[in-house]
């Protein structure tokens, strides 16, 4: 009989193991009856005998489960989803509210939503997201209620990669409100990060027409890739791009249209290069690399400046949210001080004469008039040296203040001047200034000397090698050559000077004295004087000019048209106003005679 006993015991115990892994459902009726099976002394079987039935229902109890912990990384700017099942782990049906808090942890701001998934599993749709909820409603005895919690980046911006946002879910169940459970869920932020430096390649001190090249550089320092990155740059004030000088990361040249339908598009109204550079790998980098060239003319000192935010970088988050503008930093080390590319000043200068012939003839002691202009063809102000290159001639310079091309009494007064004044660069009013040269032929040059190359310079203040000079002017000097030739004649025999010769007292002796204008140049004021020997007589009237008789006297008197010879107290005096050039066409000589008897 025992191994009986111990079978029926043994499935009691099965059962209770196999009841005893799930919760028993509330308002169960658990009864419970016992029997009895025994035998007389003489092994004979007795009827079975039963107790009284005992019941017992089960009462309710609460019990709620949001499963575990969760984490998982949302991109900046964007949101991620989380599915939560709520089970009801009590035994019965049971409401439960549902409350989520959040922080933070290293700054920046999110949202958060909880809705119910009714629909596709873990996918918001349909009415999923209408309305966000704050309890399940009656969920039934081993039910389930499924949830989302959607986390929404919200800085400005985008949050920094590594930041994360914490979401503390909570479900308390409305029968028992102390039975509750909470699961955190742990949004890691994942971010683009691009910085960026421009930099000028080669000369940042441009002269107008030259080329300044310009890199900008850009670098993903973020957890993400940055999408859709397009560089924009409107070109420096004051230059132009070069369309065959763009090129990405230090390759060849890239096609750069005036089509905005291309992924390398300028506009040349705004003067605006864009480049869709496409996506930029975390840790990944790229560089563009342009050049402008200035305009001509430009004033020395201006400005070659970026507009303000240019150039700049965009990009995407991969949900196509755009981050913030970068505007990369000017690299000091290339940049001038100050920051901003300044034009280099450049020297020019030219010097025009008035128009006028300025093949100059004059006497010695004459004064030449060159007029002329200087115009500063540089960039930027400058003054300019006055200097001349001549022969014999000395030059002054003074400013022709009414551009008429004459020294006035007023211009002379102000005095003479080396340099010019500040003029400001072409085409500036004022780049132009008017002078005037006035040169002297020295006393004594002689007759026929010649300039042939009068040189007047304007020479750069700014820059010495930059001169500007003329070679239009020539001077020549027309100079009087008076010579004297006298003989003696005596007995009908002339004799000149060195020629033996001999006479009586009593004897008369007749001079000649051919004065002679043998130069180019007018002799004037001519004075021709002999002194009267000690040994010899005067004859009185005995003077003579050209043959014709010329009285003692100094005065034009009755029948004379002029009186060119007088009788001084010891000699003879000749004297012309003028004697023609040898040149003039005039008579250039005189023959002057008179007598004496030797005592």
């Amino acid at each position: 009989m025992k191994p009986t006993r111990f079978l029926t015991v043994v499935l009691v115990l099965l059962g209770l193991v196999a009841t005893a892994s799930a919760i028993t459902q509330e308002g169960t009726v658990i009864t419970n009856q016992a029997f009895g099976n025994y035998e007389d002394a003489n092994g004979n079987s007795m009827p079975q005998v039963e107790s009284l039935v005992v019941s017992t229902t089960v009462s309710q109890v609460a019990g709620v489960s949001l499963g575990t912990d969760k984490t998982a990384n949302v991109s900046a700017m964007d949101s991620t989803l989380y599915t939560v099942t709520l089970s009801n782990t009590g035994n019965g049906s049971d409401t439960y509210t549902i409350g989520a808090t959040g922080a933070a942890n290293d700054g920046g701001t999110y949202d958060f939503y909880v809705y119910h998934d009714g629909g596709t599993l873990g996918v918001l749709d349909g009415s999923d997201e209408s309305t966000e909820i704050t309890s399940s409603g009656l969920i039934a005895f081993t039910g389930d209620y499924n949830l989302i919690v959607k986390v929404v980046d919200r800085t400005d911006g985008g949050g920094n990669s590594g930041e994360q946002h914490v979401v503390t879910l909570t479900a308390t169940s409305s029968f028992a409100t102390a039975v509750k459970d909470t699961i955190t869920l742990t949004s890691t932020i994942t971010a683009a990060t691009v910085s960026g430096t421009t930099e000028i390649v080669g000369n940042n001190n441009p002269e107008p027409g030259d080329p300044i090249t310009y890199e900008s550089c850009f670098t993903n320092s973020g957890s993400e890739i940055a999408y859709n990155g397009v560089y924009e740059v409107t070109m420096p004030s004051n230059t132009t791009l070069s369309l065959t000088s763009v090129s990405i990361n230090g390759g060849s040249a890239v096609t750069v249209k005036t089509d905005s339908t291309t992924n390398y598009y300028y506009d040349i109204p705004s003067r605006t290069l864009t480049l869709e550079l496409g996506n930029l790998a975390a840790d990944g980098g790229v560089c563009v690399t342009f050049t402008a060239i200035l305009d001509d003319p430009l004033a020395a000192g201006a400005s070659i400046q970026f507009p303000a935010g240019s150039p700049n970088y965009t990009y995407e988050n991969g949900g196509g949210d755009a981050y913030p503008i970068v505007v990369p930093t000017e690299d000091p080390g290339t940049f001038p001080d100050g920051g901003d590319v300044t034009v280099a000043q450049t020297y020019g200068v030219t010097l025009t004469d008035g128009g006028d012939d300025y093949d100059f003839t004059g006497d010695p002691g004459d004064t030449l008039v060159y007029d002329f202009t200087v115009t500063n063809n540089g960039n930027g102000d400058d003054s300019f040296t006055l200097s001349d290159t001549s022969d014999f001639v000395t030059w002054v310079f003074y400013l022709d203040g009414n551009k008429d091309g004459v020294l006035s009494a007023a211009e002379k007064a102000l005095g003479a001047i080396s340099v010019t004044g500040t003029l400001p660069a072409a085409p500036t009013t004022g780049s132009t200034e008017y002078y005037i040269a006035i040169g002297t032929i020295p006393v004594g040059t002689a007759d026929g000397a010649s300039d042939a190359n009068i040189l007047i310079a304007a020479t750069s203040v700014g820059a010495t090698t930059t001169t500007s000079s003329t070679g239009s002017a020539s001077a020549t000097c027309t100079a009087p050559v008076l010579s004297l030739v006298k003989s003696v004649t005596h007995n009908g025999t002339t004799y000149y000077s060195g020629t033996a010769n001999e006479a009586a007292p009593g004897d008369t002796l007749t001079y000649t004295i051919l004065v002679v204008n043998s130069g180019t140049g007018i002799a004037k004021n001519v004075a021709v004087s002999d002194a009267i020997n000690t040994n010899t007589t005067y004859v009185a009237e005995s003077m003579a000019i050209d043959g014709s008789a010329d009285d003692d006297n100094n005065t034009v008197d009755t029948g004379e048209t002029a009186d060119n010879a007088s009788k001084e107290a010891s000699s003879v005096l000749f004297d012309f106003d003028t004697i023609p050039a040898a040149n003039a066409g005039d008579t250039d000589q005189h023959t002057l005679t008179f007598k004496v008897t030797i005592k």
